[in-house]
């Protein structure tokens, strides 16, 4: 072989050498390609069952939360339904008189044909009483309503800001509160004479110290309101009937000082100009509160103890 073959061998085998180098380049490179792809791949698809897992768990919690916020509704709504129904029974129960029935029955309840005729007897009492007190409240709110448009917005503003500084005071009170209270009602008196909040807070002193057992101090108050009131009936925020309530309270103190002219006296106009009114009882040492009774049952009752009979 002459060197002009050995040249053209040399070169074909380099050429060869060269393509088989290409053709390792190309194929790694598609592996490396396929192998990026292969990963790429997988970590797409762990991470979409990662993100469904999360949204899965995220799902199930907000419906655990909702199922919980709707159970505690529904326990909120029957207990506010169980309050209403316990109130309700409550107010049933005051109304019979059961609650005094219980009271009164003791240890023993062998005679209950007069305990529950006195049962029957108080509850009709009491629900008589809450009538005539819705229909003396709404007589007393027209009463004040014509304050209002007698006096105009401002005077009348200044009428229920002396009513509220004359009105008795609650637990001990200095001298100072005292006399402010009573120059409060100094000038309802004198300012506003004819206005039902003057007459109201002048009976509301005559209840308290009838409360306090100070025959004197309701008398002068008594006094006052006929002398100055122009309201036939003036009445509590508790439907006390103020006048009523004071003259029998008066007639039992005069018939324990032995005043008899002043308690038949009182007794009479107690029975003429008030028959239908409620008197609140006082109740007996250590016992249960006493429904109320008409006018007329209590001065009937107290004549009797004079001895003058009906």
């Amino acid at each position: 072989m002459n060197s002009t073959q050995i040249s053209i061998t040399l070169s074909v085998a380099a050429m060869i050498l060269a393509l088989v180098s290409v053709v390792m380049q190309v194929t790694g490179s598609g592996s490396e390609k396929n192998s990026s792809a292969d990963q790429a791949a997988a970590m797409s698809a762990s991470e979409s069952e990662e993100s469904r897992r999360a949204a899965a768990e995220d799902t199930a919690r907000a419906e655990r939360e909702s199922n919980l916020m709707s159970a505690a509704a529904q326990l909120e709504e029957k207990v506010a339904r169980l309050e209403r129904r316990l109130e309700g029974l409550n107010q049933l129960v005051r109304g019979s008189g059961l609650d005094v029935a219980v009271q009164m029955a003791g240890p023993g309840m062998a005679e209950q044909g007069p305990l529950f005729e006195q049962v029957g007897r108080e509850a009709e009492s009491r629900a008589r009483f809450e009538k005539r007190r819705e229909e003396l409240n709404r007589q007393a709110s027209e009463s004040q309503y014509k304050d209002y448009r007698k006096y105009g917005p401002e005077r009348y503003r200044e009428l229920e800001e002396l009513f509220r500084s004359a009105r008795p005071g609650r637990g001990s009170q200095t001298a100072e509160d005292r006399a402010n209270q009573t120059s409060a009602l100094n000038r309802m008196i004198e300012e506003y004479p004819d206005s039902y909040s003057t007459s109201l807070a002048i009976a509301e002193q005559a209840l308290s110290e009838a409360l306090n057992g100070n025959a004197g101090q309701v008398e002068t108050y008594l006094q006052t309101l006929r002398e100055t009131s122009q309201h036939s009936n003036v009445v509590t925020d508790q439907g006390v009937e103020a006048v009523p309530n004071i003259q029998s309270f008066l007639a039992r103190q005069y018939i324990e000082q032995n005043r008899i002219e002043d308690a038949v006296s009182l007794l009479d106009d107690l029975s003429e100009s008030y028959p239908d009114s409620l008197i609140m009882e006082p109740p007996n040492a250590g016992g249960p509160p006493k429904p109320p009774r008409t006018a007329t049952e209590v001065a009937n009752e107290l004549r009797q103890q004079l001895g003058t009979g009906n």
